[in-house]
């Protein structure tokens, strides 16, 4: 009756007092939900009346990507302060408040996302091609029945879903092939792999050894110019010089800020420049995030590279100093230790190289190619980061055990001082002995004595300092740093146990796998995380 039908509609004026737009049509739709089928079908027409200004905001928006909401009435917000180059996270967003309650939080995710791939394609990658956009789909003549039938229930099935889903699916695709054809994101990705992430061993190698005199010495002495001299060399000089010039272009050095004491190893890192369309990929968080995972790998690589060098020293002097029986078991000392820490490495290179980085890699590569717009994409590469950050302990969680390991690193560095002044000393020692010998013969061929009471009073006199002040002092560091060394280990092998990650604590099975360490392990849910070593 009108008296009924005028009470609803008093209800309903009362209830959108102070109300506007997208908020008004929610407010309209709840009136709807009637049991008298007359009054229902007035609200309908209202509902349906108070729509046509959202389907000319949606219209505008999906097509052109225009945004024309002076009094803040669309469920889509635009923030004009922010630049063009941070346009994809931050200028547009939903304003919730005016999304109309039968709009799906998933439709109206998509409804952004078009109208901010069309912006992002025009001012970032400065691409204007007619999409075709009003022919790919009718949204334009089924809005009003959308709106209808989304009020009885009809979300996957309604006409503006389906529009919807059609200019989606047309937009996105444009923009990732513009992205990976035009502006070669798939190749930036993967120099940041190669490069930042150390994939690229035989440039990483070189680079090393052409760096290694220039990082030993005091970081405040180091010029950007000549590390970016030998960087270009570093280049030429592998399959590196084979790839884009773009790419090369983008490859610099950048020396990190230093303190007191550190010397070129602790501040060198690589940087790659990123700018236009994939800066949103990578953009500056991202950028330290690359960084600080390349200093953790190159500390780790240095390590590696240090044992390495040591190694083949010691297995040199092993032939040429073999006539000295007295260095036989401060020699065998170093050996052992350094096989040691080269199994440390060895195991933890394996573990950051394939069970973190080439597993994460795999994973992304996937979801990148099985990505359907930007946003997956950029998805797929935060969850990369945020994998190789957890699992190369620099996360909060890890904390504890980055600080061990670092310890251990500095065992490795002293230990490689101590060995090279042992090296040293030895050499030293066997030229002195060499000349000795010499000379001897020397004097014997002209036939006088082979060596006078003073040069043998000398000679004895330098040996015993070398048997028994020198090596015992040698003897003694190796000592300390050994038991250093195994404390290190066996405190971040405990660490490793209580990890609530599995990779690292099998890590700490492969690090121990001979149950060198007595370590207790830790009673789990599934059990004991690993078998417990009898402490002896």
């Amino acid at each position: 009756e009108p008296l009924h039908r005028l009470k609803y509609l008093a209800a309903l004026i009362s209830s959108c007092e102070d109300v506007k737009g997208g908020a008004l049509a929610g407010v309209v739709h709840r009136f709807t939900r009637t049991g008298d089928p007359d009054v229902a079908a007035l609200m309908r027409f209202l509902l349906i009346q108070v729509s046509l200004p959202l389907r000319q905001f949606l219209d505008s928006w999906i097509y052109e990507g225009e945004l024309e909401d002076r009094y803040q009435e669309f469920f889509i917000a635009e923030d004009p302060s922010v630049p063009d180059k941070s346009m994809w996270a931050n200028k547009y967003s939903l304003r919730k408040s005016m999304l109309p309650p039968f709009l799906p939080i998933n439709l109206a995710e998509k409804i952004l996302l078009i109208g901010k791939s069309i912006n992002f394609l025009r001012r970032v990658c400065d691409d204007r091609t007619e999409l075709g956009l009003r022919q790919a789909s009718q949204t334009a003549d089924k809005i009003t029945e959308a709106t209808v039938e989304l009020t009885e229930g009809d979300v996957v099935g309604g006409g503006l879903h389906l529009a919807v889903q059609e200019v989606y699916n047309v937009v996105s695709r444009h923009l990732l092939d513009v992205l990976h054809k035009r502006y070669m994101f798939a190749e930036h990705l993967k120099a940041m792999r190669r490069y930042l992430l150390l994939g690229q061993g035989d440039f990483i190698r070189h680079l090393m050894d052409l760096l290694n005199e220039d990082l030993a010495r005091p970081a405040k002495t180091l010029f950007l110019h000549n590390l970016t001299g030998t960087l270009d060399s570093a280049v030429r000089a592998t399959n590196a010089q084979f790839d884009d010039p773009d790419i090369l272009l983008r490859l610099d050095v950048r020396l990190l800020e230093c303190s007191e004491g550190d010397v070129g190893w602790d501040v060198f890192s690589l940087n790659y420049h990123v700018d236009g369309p994939i800066s949103t990929v990578f953009d500056e968080e991202a950028i330290l995030q690359y960084l600080r995972i390349f200093n953790f790998l190159w500390r780790a690589k240095r390590m590696e590279y240090i044992l390495s060098a040591m190694w083949k020293l010691q297995m040199s002097n092993h032939r040429q100093l073999g006539s000295m029986k007295e260095l036989a078991p401060i020699f065998h000392m170093a050996h052992i230790l350094t096989q040691r820490m080269m199994h440390f490495m060895h195991q933890m290179q394996y573990y950051i190289t394939f069970e973190v980085l080439e597993c994460a890699w795999a994973d992304l590569e996937k979801r990148v190619e099985s990505s359907k717009d930007l946003d997956e994409i950029i998805g797929a590469h935060v969850s990369f980061m945020s994998d190789v950050t957890k699992r190369c302990l620099l996360d909060e969680q890890s904390a504890p055990l980055l600080t061990q390991l670092r310890a251990i690193f500095k065992v490795i560095v002293d230990f490689e001082a101590v060995d090279d002044e042992l090296q040293s000393a030895a050499e030293a020692e066997m030229d002195a002995r060499r000349y000795e010998g010499m000379m001897n013969e020397k004097r014997s061929r002209k036939g006088t004595w082979g060596a006078n009471v003073a040069d043998s009073v000398v000679s004895q006199q330098r040996r015993d300092t070398f048997t028994q002040e020198t090596l015992p002092k040698f003897r003694s560091q190796l000592s300390r740093l050994t038991q250093s060394y195994e404390n290190m280990v066996r405190e971040f092998l405990a660490l490793l146990t209580k990890h609530t990650d599995v990779s690292l604590r099998f890590l700490s099975f492969r690090l121990n796998f001979s149950e060198y360490y007595p370590i207790k392990m830790p009673r789990t849910s599934l059990g004991y995380a690993g078998r417990q070593t009898p402490l002896s």
